[in-house]
């Protein structure tokens, strides 16, 4: 019970974070590289097995947003996203990630909170995210 306090407590301060950052284009890229140069890392890579495909397109999401190429997401919901992203970056959050085999569940646990939280417009993203791609390839 204690643990998931600290995770709630701890998000909450992501997303203060999270509000302001996404309105600056710079510091939200660089936000976008360093949780890419995160998910670089060999042991984090398998800790995330399964995990990795998700943070990948909520990555890809927030890119696109800062960039203003997709627009289509509430603001609460990008800022969510952008909030669980930061956490993930945090390398002290409620369970710090320097230990070993524990580092990394509230990580997930978050990502799996907001990919359910916010599934319909991640859904509307994946599918505006290929249809960019077919219309990349037809013209390529």
């Amino acid at each position: 019970m204690w643990k998931k306090i600290k995770v709630f407590m701890y998000f909450r301060k992501m997303l203060k974070r999270a509000r302001v950052l996404i309105a600056d284009e710079s510091e939200s890229g660089n936000m976008v590289q360093n949780v890419r140069a995160k998910l670089q890392k060999d042991d984090i890579q398998e800790a995330l097995r399964g995990f990795l495909d998700k943070i990948q397109a909520l990555i890809r999401l927030v890119d696109q947003y800062r960039l203003g190429n997709y627009r289509d997401i509430s603001k609460k919901s990008i800022v969510m996203v952008t909030a669980g992203l930061l956490y993930f970056l945090s390398p002290v959050d409620a369970i710090p990630d320097f230990i070993a085999g524990l580092g990394l569940v509230d990580d997930i646990a978050v990502i799996g909170y907001i990919w359910k939280t916010v599934n319909n417009e991640l859904q509307q993203f994946l599918s505006w995210e290929e249809n960019e791609k077919k219309k990349t390839d037809t013209i390529g």
